[in-house]
């Protein structure tokens, strides 16, 4: 959808403010609630107080035209899709549960078999020096210092890979969405608490998030 803003606008667009050129502005709709808005008069156009020649907004971004004309850009095309809309957040939190907890599971797996591998190290350089002391019982020793060592490397390969990881990190970025099906951008919160400390609503679309 495109629409000229300005005195000889549509019957919804037309302004009668005489400071407003007959061609003001060039409205294009983007879908998912924004819009870009393209200036095509002398007398300027701002956005947000902030003097434009093409830039993008969003319904409630604040339009200058001219000297004297100001209106939200949803008023000013009568956009009866600017009522607010809200949205559930509340399956993102087992989203991001899920997430954290695996990468603490795997921190976890990942730290003990670096405290094994490092014991085991000491307890291998500790016996060895006892064959010559109490031989066979040294003998004894060592092997299942070597021993521990193969369990312990065999335990490694049971670690989460880095592909399996990447995959993991994919599968949350693609979760970790905006639900306003009309927008679905990331979200740019790291994490639940974060979303619902600093976001009462999406950055992009506007739409309002609720916990219900």
């Amino acid at each position: 959808m495109e629409v000229i803003i300005g005195r000889q606008g549509t019957q919804k667009t037309a302004i009668s403010d005489p400071t407003v050129s007959r061609r003001h502005c060039k409205v294009t709709d983007n879908g998912g609630g924004t819009y870009t808005i393209e200036n095509l008069s002398d007398a300027g156009t701002r956005i947000d107080g902030r003097e434009i020649v093409r830039a993008t907004a969003n319904a409630n971004s604040k339009i200058q035209l001219g000297a004297s004309f100001c209106s939200t850009l949803g008023a000013l095309l009568d956009l009866s899709e600017t009522k607010t809309k809200s949205y559930s957040i509340g399956h993102l939190r087992a989203v991001w549960e899920d997430f954290n907890r695996h990468n603490i599971d795997m921190a976890e797996q990942q730290r003990k078999i670096n405290l094994t591998r490092t014991g085991l190290g000491i307890f291998t350089m500790c016996a060895m020096p006892t064959i010559f002391f109490f031989g066979a019982i040294g003998y004894l020793l060592t092997g299942i210092g070597v021993l521990g060592n193969i369990y312990s490397f065999a335990g490694m390969r049971n670690a989460e890979t880095a592909a399996d990881r990447q995959r993991r990190q994919d599968d949350f970025d693609d979760a970790w969405v905006c639900p306003n099906p009309d927008c679905g951008r990331s979200l740019p919160a790291k994490n639940y608490k974060m979303l619902v400390r600093n976001f009462q609503s999406c950055p992009y679309c506007k739409c309002k998030y609720t916990e219900k």
